[in-house]
């Protein structure tokens, strides 16, 4: 069967209805029927983005860097928070930092 719009079969069902009933418009009517009911069933649904889980995703991005910055400092206690950010900031620039790449690359003591 070709592929139809909605509005298209139920046009070509009100058609069928100023025919005689016979056998074969009476299977037409019942396969544009069925095509409508697949249509009405396939119809998108839009879902939305539940906030939690779009939330539940930055959170743990957030964990997880702070959770790297945090055993960097380990290895730099003298060094404040917000210059270590400057630092990181710095790295993931491509610029010069004052701390080591092999600190960067494995930050575990």
């Amino acid at each position: 069967m070709a592929i139809f719009d909605k509005e298209k079969i139920l046009d070509h069902l009100e058609s069928l209805r100023n025919l005689p009933q016979v056998k074969e418009v009476k299977a037409l009517r019942q396969r544009l029927e069925k095509e409508l009911e697949r249509l009405e069933e396939k119809e998108p649904i839009v879902k939305e983005v539940s906030k939690s889980s779009r939330d539940q995703k930055i959170s743990q991005a957030l964990k997880h860097h702070f959770r790297y910055l945090r055993l960097i400092r380990n290895n730099f206690p003298d060094l404040k928070w917000i210059d270590l950010r400057r630092e990181y900031s710095k790295k993931r620039k491509g610029e010069e930092s004052n701390i080591p790449d092999v600190v960067w690359q494995n930050p575990s003591p």
